[in-house]
C-alpha cells in the first residue's frame, strides 16, 4: 500500500516539517500493511479511502503527529525516535473521525463520501475498530526504535487515558444535541475530552519519549490542551461561518444538527431572536441565515473568537515555560499560529 507524495504544503514549509510529515506517512503505512495480511482488499480500500491514499484525494493535515515529532524534538529528544508514537496519535484521530462521521450522520468529509456513506454503518464501525487497534500497535513498535519498555508503556498509557477522555467527551457532544440547556462548564467538558485531550496527548508524548523532565512533560501537555481548547473553538466557528469549498462540508451542518456549540451556547443565553429560530429549526429545514445573523447580532461570533484568543494566549504561554528548544520550538510556535488563524 503505497501513499501519494504529501500534499500537506501548509503545515509542511518549514525546515523539519517535510520529513517528519514523510516519516510518520511510512509508518502509518507500515502499520497498516503489517496488519492486513492475507486477502482482505476491502478493508484496504476503506482504510486507504478514509486515509485519503487514493488517487485524486487530499490527506488529512497529520497535524497531531507533527505536534508529537515538533515537541519531542523541542524536548531535547530524536524526534525519528518518537515516530510510532506520532502514528498512533494520528491513527486514534482517524479512528475517532470514522465513528464521528457515523454518529453525525455525515455524509461527506474533506469533500468526500465518508466511509459509512459509501461502504454502510457495520463495516464502518468496524474500520474505525481496526484503526484503533492499529494504533496500539504501532505505539508498540517504539520498543524497536530502542526506548525503554517504561518509556514505551508511559506513552500508552497516555495514549490511552486521551482515548477514554475523547470518547467521554463524544458522548456529552451527542447527548448535549437532544438537551434544551447546556452550560458553558458543560461545553468546555465536552471540549476537553473531545479534542484537547488527544492534542495534549500528542504534545505530552512527545515529550515523553524524549525522557524530558516533569515539569516539561506537564508544560508541553497544557500547550496541547489549550491549543485543542482553542483549536475547537475556532472549529466551532468554522461549522457555522465557514466556506464549504474550503472546509469541505455544508455550513449548516451544526446547525441542521442541532450542535451545542459555544456561540450557539451564547446565543441561547442572550437572544430571544435566535432562540425563537432555534426552537422553530426542530424538525424542520433551519433558517441558516437567520441563525446565523441572529449570533453575530448577540456577539456569539465576536466574542467565540475571543475566547479562542485567550487559550491561544495559554497554550503560548505554557509552551515558553516548557523552555523548547530551537529550531523545533520556532516550527512549534508557528505551526500553532497557522491552526489558529486557519480557514478550514
Amino acid at each position: 500500500m503505497t501513499p501519494p507524495a504529501q500534499r500537506n504544503g501548509a503545515v509542511g514549509a518549514a525546515p523539519l516539517a517535510p520529513a517528519m510529515l514523510a516519516a510518520v506517512e511510512a509508518e502509518l503505512e507500515s502499520v497498516v500493511r503489517q496488519a492486513l495480511p492475507g486477502p482482505y482488499a476491502e478493508v484496504e480500500a476503506m482504510v486507504r479511502h478514509h486515509l485519503g491514499w487514493e488517487a485524486g484525494a487530499v490527506p488529512g493535515k497529520r497535524v497531531r503527529p507533527l505536534l508529537t515529532l515538533l515537541c519531542a524534538a523541542s524536548a531535547g529528544g530524536d524526534w525519528r525516535r518518537a515516530v510510532p508514537a506520532a502514528a498512533s496519535v494520528e491513527l486514534i484521530h482517524n479512528f475517532s473521525l470514522v465513528h464521528d462521521d457515523i454518529e453525525d450522520s455525515s455524509p461527506t468529509r474533506r469533500g468526500r463520501p465518508t466511509v459509512w456513506s459509501r461502504w454502510g454503518v457495520p463495516q464502518a464501525i468496524n474500520t474505525g475498530d481496526f484503526l484503533h487497534v492499529a494504533s496500539h500497535l504501532a505505539c508498540h513498535r517504539l520498543l524497536g526504535g530502542g526506548i525503554s519498555v517504561e518509556t514505551a508503556l508511559a506513552a500508552q498509557r497516555e495514549l490511552d487515558d486521551a482515548c477514554l477522555q475523547l470518547t467521554l467527551g463524544q458522548y456529552l457532544d451527542l447527548a448535549f444535541e437532544g438537551r434544551p440547556a447546556v452550560a458553558a462548564e458543560e461545553y468546555l467538558r465536552m471540549i476537553a475530552g473531545k479534542t484537547a485531550s488527544l492534542v495534549s496527548a500528542a504534545a505530552g508524548v512527545g515529550a515523553v519519549v524524549a525522557e524530558a523532565a516533569s515539569g516539561a512533560r506537564d508544560a508541553y501537555r497544557k500547550f496541547g490542551w489549550s491549543l485543542g481548547i482553542a483549536f475547537q473553538m475556532l472549529d466551532d466557528l468554522l461549522g457555522i461561518w465557514g466556506e464549504p469549498d474550503q472546509t469541505g462540508k455544508s455550513a449548516a451542518d451544526d446547525l441542521r444538527q442541532g450542535k451545542k456549540t459555544f456561540p450557539v451556547l451564547l446565543g441561547l443565553q442572550r437572544s430571544p431572536e435566535f432562540v425563537r429560530l432555534w426552537a422553530a429549526a426542530r424538525g424542520n429545514s433551519p433558517d441558516v441565515d437567520s441563525l446565523r445573523r441572529a449570533l453575530e447580532d448577540c456577539g456569539a461570533e465576536s466574542d467565540t473568537r475571543r475566547e479562542a484568543e485567550t487559550h491561544t494566549a495559554q497554550a503560548m504561554e505554557a509552551l515558553h515555560s516548557a523552555g523548547p528548544r530551537p529550531p523545533a520550538a520556532d516550527e512549534l510556535r508557528s505551526l500553532a499560529e497557522r491552526l489558529l488563524r486557519r480557514d478550514r
